[in-house]
């Protein structure tokens, strides 16, 4: 049995496979498969795949209609051989050393379940203000609890980054199609579920930008659905057992978000602040959700909470 398992989802991706695949086959860490499930490709990855399956032995390749990425990924899950589970997209590359330097980390660490590592995304002409904002946010959360905190901001680990133990992904039930973007309803739920996370501090991963991508083109990772899929996280998590909820945030989001928990069964009590003033802050109670997108916003209103002696994730959280 090889040491770890790479599941790579396909979908019309053979512009980007050789180079893909190829990143993959001059890892300096060798002991390991991939299994790679076609999701219905007309472009001719599938049969890309098959030539290359019977070029390099480490290559699985699985056949299925079009069900969509989540069901992909648990096609793939359930059909890896090892105890250890990476990711990596079809579009995508991976540095020679991702594979040795996360191996290591799980060896180093028997308490570590789910790895990333920080990313730089490509081709330049691709990557526009919001992603360059959302890389700068996702390699500055490097531990667990920096993680857990900005779960309901976006996804705080890329999803091609991962590296985890195969126990945990299956505690958490692996990958499941709810509608909404899977990694980071994945993510929540290993979190709940006590895994502990890490991040990598180098770029050993990058992540191809063009208008094909699934997260440009599937309803999945549209605002609606992340919105959906806070409210659920938040129902089943923060607020589980709580229906009486101060919400503090302004504008459009504050009304978006009373509408959405008061729809919910909660009942809301509002406070429009922008900012953490001793007046604003005088009025406040637990259970406490802040809705701030922006950074900044974020990090003004932790620091000042956490110096009047508020919990993180047990009396208050931050969501999108």
């Amino acid at each position: 049995m090889c040491e770890l398992s790479v599941l790579v989802p396909v979908r019309d991706a053979r512009a980007w496979l050789p180079a893909s695949l190829r990143s993959l086959w001059r890892q300096s860490f060798r002991d390991f498969e991939v299994v790679a499930v076609d999701d219905g490709s007309r472009d001719g990855s599938a049969e890309w795949l098959d030539r290359e399956a019977g070029r390099e032995t480490r290559l699985r390749v699985i056949h299925t209609p079009a069900r969509g990425l989540p069901t992909a990924l648990a096609t793939a899950f359930a059909a890896a051989r090892a105890d250890v589970i990476a990711r990596h997209d079809a579009d995508d590359v991976s540095h020679r050393e991702r594979f040795t330097l996360q191996r290591a980390a799980f060896r180093a660490d028997p308490a570590l379940d789910v790895l990333g590592t920080r990313l730089r995304l490509f081709p330049d002409s691709q990557v526009g203000a919001g992603m360059r904002r959302w890389r700068s946010w996702h390699d500055a959360l490097l531990t667990h609890e920096a993680m857990e905190r900005e779960a309901l901001i976006d996804s705080p680990l890329a999803h091609g980054t991962l590296m985890a133990r195969r126990a945990a992904l299956e505690r958490a039930g692996g990958w499941i199609e709810r509608g909404w973007a899977e990694d980071v309803d994945l993510w929540l739920r290993l979190f709940r579920d006590g895994a502990r996370f890490a991040k990598l501090p180098r770029v050993l991963y990058g992540w191809r930008r063009h208008a094909a991508s699934a997260t440009h083109r599937d309803p999945r990772y549209r605002p609606a659905a992340y919105r959906a899929l806070r409210l659920a996280a938040l129902r089943s998590g923060f607020l589980a057992h709580r229906r009486d909820v101060m919400l503090v945030a302004v504008g459009a989001t504050l009304e978006h978000w009373r509408r959405s928990l008061e729809e919910d069964g909660c009942r809301v009590s509002t406070r429009s602040f922008g900012r953490p003033s001793a007046a604003a802050l005088a009025t406040l109670s637990p259970p406490l959700v802040l809705a701030f997108g922006a950074r900044p916003a974020r990090e003004r209103w932790r620091a000042a909470l956490v110096k009047h002696g508020w919990n993180e994730l047990s009396q208050f959280i931050f969501t999108g």
